[in-house]
């Protein structure tokens, strides 16, 4: 496992929506946008589900590769890992609370668990693309 630098957790943290994505069996790349995020610690990022299709498909194969991409302004940043799919346990009660107080009427079927592996900069410029951690 791979620590995200704290810069990289500030950025996920202030972000109201990310863009998560998985992949399939198949190799197919699915993006979707997620609002409901949570940086567990700096090795681990909790991923809550709404109202996931494909995404839901892609994480329930163990040890899905996952990546989330977050930016504020010209400051960004990829973090690539492998994520589990839960719907019970502590992270998936974590997940359920943060959804819960966005918006009580939101189903929170489940919840990514994804270990980083790697963090990279996504920001333009010059170190765009660059591994970072």
């Amino acid at each position: 496992m791979v620590a995200m630098p704290e810069k990289v957790i500030e950025n996920i943290r202030a972000m109201n929506t990310v863009v998560v994505t998985t992949v399939s069996e198949a190799g197919v790349p699915n993006a979707v946008p997620v609002a409901s995020i949570v940086v567990r610690d700096p090795e681990t990022i909790l991923i809550g589900d709404n109202f996931f299709k494909k995404t839901a498909e892609n994480a329930k194969k163990a040890n899905c590769n996952v990546a989330v991409t977050s930016w504020i302004g010209r400051e960004g940043y990829q973090v690539k890992g492998t994520g589990n799919y839960v719907t019970d346990g502590p992270d998936y009660e974590t997940i359920k609370q943060v959804i819960k107080a966005m918006n009580p009427n939101l189903p929170a079927k489940g919840c990514i668990v994804m270990k980083v592996t790697d963090v990279f900069d996504v920001a333009p410029g010059p170190n765009a693309g660059n591994k970072i951690a």
